[in-house]
């Protein structure tokens, strides 16, 4: 429909004089200019949004590839393996399951400014919390087993200089201590581990120091625990089931402090499941706020962690959590009996109950 032209406006802008008339274009023309501007802001923002979610959705591909190739092709070595692969046990039989992704987590006894690599054996630290991450994507369930750093079990033993000298049934968390770099002893951790676990594939690692427990802690907002016992937090003592949201300080101080008496690890690794679970929780809510948090955090811990595993598959895995069930009947603890060592206190598995945590985690009943 035509525009109808406005005398009277016309006559009272003539009034006005040519002075005003200029004014009010320009009014005109400025009103248009920040228009384009903010369209052109829009539209910036717009595309960096498209990158990054189709960088999000690239990441999520390659890094499911990528996991699933470092695990290697080594057979499960469980007991009463037939030649089919099926396992034989009170009468049924189960067959492992190649969906499940599995990942091992390790806390390293070292903060950012005394992690350094020195290039000698027994320098790099030892593996203090130690912890296999099962997610099935199929179940859409995560579980979680603590494995005790105190774990008597097979370990590559070196001698000062790097040299090899053979297998040594030692403490779990030394395996770790053997690596002239902190590559070498993740990966050795690694290995003890899936021997342990009748040489289950891993798909990927990471080791962390505790400086990277805090900063992780605060990236998710805070983590909110209840106390099953007293704890006394830099300093401060708390009662038992009490309930806190952990700073990153608290929450090293948390899941780091023990004590000298016998079974004090297992102590220890009671509260780090109450963490970890509380952990999950928050994480799951920060990941589906922020997708990109575990992007930006893997580069923010760079100096804080060694990982076998890329930003693609991080990303990956970060992707699968929000939809995983999980509470904390979801961590287990392997089964067995503490003895008092020479030195130190030593841990020995329960291999009947291992046998049966593994099956109920990594394989499913065929028949």
């Amino acid at each position: 429909m035509e525009k109808k032209l406005d005398l009277d406006q016309v006559r009272e802008d003539e009034g006005k004089g040519v002075d005003y008339t200029k004014r009010k274009s320009h009014r005109r023309r400025k009103k248009k200019k920040v228009w384009k501007i903010a369209l052109t802001v829009l539209s910036v923002l717009a595309l960096l949004v498209c990158v990054g979610f189709a960088s999000f959705v690239v990441l999520q591909k390659t890094g499911k590839s990528s996991l699933m190739k470092y695990a290697g092709t080594e057979q499960m070595t469980m007991k009463n393996t037939e030649e089919s692969g099926l396992v034989s046990k009170n009468g049924k039989k189960y067959k492992y399951n190649e969906n499940v992704i599995t990942l091992l987590c390790m806390g390293i006894d070292k903060d950012s400014t005394s992690w350094e690599e020195t290039g000698y054996i027994g320098e790099n630290g030892q593996a203090d919390a130690i912890f296999l991450l099962a997610l099935n994507p199929d179940a859409g369930s995560l579980d979680i087993i603590g494995i005790s750093r105190d774990t008597m079990t097979e370990i590559a033993t070196y001698d000062k200089q790097g040299n090899y000298v053979g297998e040594s049934v030692n403490h779990l968390a030394l395996a770790f201590s053997y690596g002239k770099t902190k590559e070498e002893g993740a990966e050795l951790v690694k290995t003890a581990v899936s021997k342990l676990f009748y040489n289950l594939p891993v798909h990927g690692y990471a080791a962390i120091d505790w400086d990277a427990l805090g900063k992780i802690n605060d990236s998710v907002g805070g983590v909110e625990v209840t106390f099953n016992e007293e704890v006394v937090l830099n300093g401060e003592t708390f009662a038992g089931g009490e309930k806190m949201r952990l700073t990153g300080e608290q929450a090293k101080s948390f899941v780091r402090q023990r004590g000298d008496e016998i079974g004090s690890n297992n102590k220890r690794m009671q509260r780090q499941k109450i963490y970890a679970a509380a952990f999950i929780g928050a994480a799951k809510n920060a990941v589906l706020e922020n997708p990109l948090l575990v992007s930006d955090m893997y580069k923010e811990l760079s100096g804080d962690m060694v990982t076998s595993m890329g930003v693609d598959e991080a990303v990956y895995l970060a992707s699968l959590l929000p939809s995983m069930r999980f509470s904390l009947d979801d961590i287990q603890m392997i089964e067995g009996e503490v003895k008092e060592g020479t030195v130190y206190e030593e841990f020995y598995a329960d291999e009947d109950k291992l046998m049966n945590l593994i099956l109920d985690i990594f394989y499913y009943e065929v028949y």
